[in-house]
């Protein structure tokens, strides 16, 4: 047929399209393709006509002919890249991204898809890098802005997060979903005030959003306004009640506020969060549920060595429950563990599971809820439970005083990848401590230290002994060991604050707020139940860590040194 038979089919097909009659337009463009199978304009207009009707694998098939035919059809990639995204071949969407953006490289819209492209490849630096040439093409392109805000949000880079959100709203006031994130990030940023600003504009205009009032109440939670924050978390499960989430978070707000028996139950939801990190040992024996069994329980260690510290205060409680106790630990804290708690069976946690007869398995963070229920049930671990190598203690100690009255152990880092940032001080910002006179400093801090030690003592002029023969990181026992040779461990919330605490020595934790919902150091007061020796210190009203340390850490551990008998 000649075109200017087709001319006129084509053009009332474009007409429907341009109208919003796309399903007669479909119908349009392929009658016009049974008269000329290669017309790469209209295969390329019938794809993206698809497309608006969700036909996504009808759509995929018309543009890949179009390509086919002409590859250097303009937008032929850009429109197929589009179409592969939505049917998630994000492989496939990326190639054709990529030839899009090579033809047109001030092309915007292309950029920003390249980006979303890369980011659900988890490849978020490179997505990083292209939305951020997007915005600096088009600095109006609220989408891009968005997406630059989550990806940078997934990249921990909250900062930067913030700053692409914030132009999300200068431009749209509306993009609720950019309220959303803003909420989110503001608390990594410990920003909490903020956050509850953000939830309640958002809550305002979508209140039936169970994560909205999660959120919220997760901000009110941290700025110790209690009651709000219930009220939020009980309206946030009303909406939805059997999200994880939400009765996770409850769970960690009732257990850093004492409430044992409340939190406990609810604490169980941490397998089932949305990005859940933990893994539940895949042992088929029954779970221990409080009763008293017949033969081996097993215990097997969850999340990091604090926590395995932390839970292990009531190993010795459970004995009462079972003819014999298996706990599985992570390999650095058996030969700490064995010694502690002798009458039980300790074995190191691998990829493989234990193989030995059990009658019940738990996992280490469940028992509390059977054997913590309230206050009083702490006080059997309340005076330190893991017993180091005294001898190795003894030597160490004569090594280390070297002529001076007291040895003060120091921790300043945490590693947690989440909250670590807030958690963690530089060394030198303990230079009130450092002060102290008649005290041998010794650094307990896993990791590379040099360059820490260097910068405080330049700072302060005082010396940071680093006990060489001891791997801070991966030798447990010679750690601890290296701590019950102190007079008394500064520290900021880590492992070690751990370590020391639970074997009794007097340890300072400096705390910052941003880390509330650490259930173990209670939202208030200077004490906590899962360790008699630990005195708590906390951040208050915009505090710095060096007036946190020279304005109470300082005067009390003075205070504590003079008492001591030599």
């Amino acid at each position: 047929m000649s075109s200017s038979t087709i001319n006129p089919l084509l053009q009332q097909a474009v007409e429907l399209h341009r109208a919003g009659r796309v399903d007669e337009a479909v119908r349009a463009y392929k009658k016009v393709l049974r008269k000329d199978a290669r017309a790469i304009g209209v295969l390329n207009l019938l794809g993206l006509a698809e497309f608006q009707l969700g036909h996504l694998a009808e759509a995929a098939d018309a543009l890949t002919r179009a390509a086919r035919l002409n590859p250097d059809l303009p937008n032929i990639d850009y429109n197929l890249g589009r179409v592969l995204q939505a049917q998630e071949r994000f492989e496939d969407a990326l190639v054709h991204y990529q030839k899009a953006v090579a033809k047109a490289p001030q092309d915007a819209e292309a950029l920003s898809n390249l980006g979303t492209v890369l980011a659900a490849l988890k490849r978020s630096d490179e997505a990083i890098a292209y939305y951020q040439r997007a915005v600096s093409l088009d600095p109006r392109h609220g989408d891009a802005w968005f997406n630059l805000g989550n990806a940078l949000k997934a990249a921990e880079r909250y900062d930067e997060a913030f700053t692409a959100y914030s132009q999300v709203l200068a431009l749209r006031p509306e993009y609720t979903a950019a309220v959303g994130s803003l909420v989110y990030v503001l608390c990594r940023l410990d920003r909490h005030r903020e956050a509850i600003e953000y939830a309640r504009r958002i809550i305002a205009v979508e209140p039936s959003d169970a994560g909205h009032h999660m959120n919220l109440a997760n901000a009110l939670a941290v700025v110790g306004r209690d009651e709000e924050a219930l009220i939020a978390y009980d309206t946030a499960l009303a909406l939805d009640p059997v999200w994880s989430d939400i009765l996770w978070n409850k769970g960690l707000f009732f257990l850093s506020r004492g409430r044992f028996a409340e939190g406990w139950p609810l604490y169980e939801e941490r397998w089932r969060v949305s990005d859940a990190k933990l893994k539940q040992r895949a042992y088929s024996a029954t779970r221990w549920t409080g009763e008293r069994v017949s033969g081996p329980l097993l215990v097997w260690a969850e999340q990091g060595l604090g926590d395995q510290v932390l839970y292990s205060s009531m190993i010795s409680d459970l004995r009462a429950f079972a003819d014999e106790i298996v706990l599985e630990v992570d390999p650095r804290l058996v030969a700490l563990m064995s010694r502690s708690f002798p009458d039980v069976t300790v074995i190191p946690q691998g990829h493989e599971l234990f193989s030995g007869k059990v009658a019940a398995q738990a996992a280490l963070g469940d028992i509390g809820r059977y054997l913590r229920p309230d206050g009083p049930s702490f006080r059997s671990s309340a005076g330190g439970y893991l017993k180091v190598d005294h001898a190795r203690a003894a030597a160490l100690r004569a090594r280390l005083r070297k002529g001076r009255q007291h040895v003060i152990g120091l921790s300043w880092g945490s590693s947690n990848r989440e909250f670590g940032r807030f958690k963690s001080a530089q060394l030198s910002e303990l230079a009130a401590v450092l002060q102290i006179p008649n005290c041998q400093f010794v650094d307990l801090q896993y990791g590379e230290t040099s360059a820490d030690r260097a910068a405080a003592e330049a700072a302060t002029g005082i010396r940071i002994e680093r006990v060489s023969e001891i791997d801070n990181t991966n030798d447990i026992d010679g750690l601890a060991a290296l701590m019950a040779a102190c007079d008394a461990v500064v520290s900021v919330s880590n492992t070690n604050a751990h370590l020391a605490a639970a074997q009794g020595k007097a340890t300072f934790v400096i705390l910052s707020d941003a880390g509330a919902l650490f259930c173990y150091w209670m939202k208030r007061g200077d004490t906590t139940p899962f360790y008699g020796s630990a005195r708590l210190f906390r951040k208050q009203n915009g505090q710095t860590w060096p007036d946190l340390v020279a304005a109470n850490v300082a005067p009390k551990l003075t205070e504590y040194l003079a008492s001591l008998s030599d």
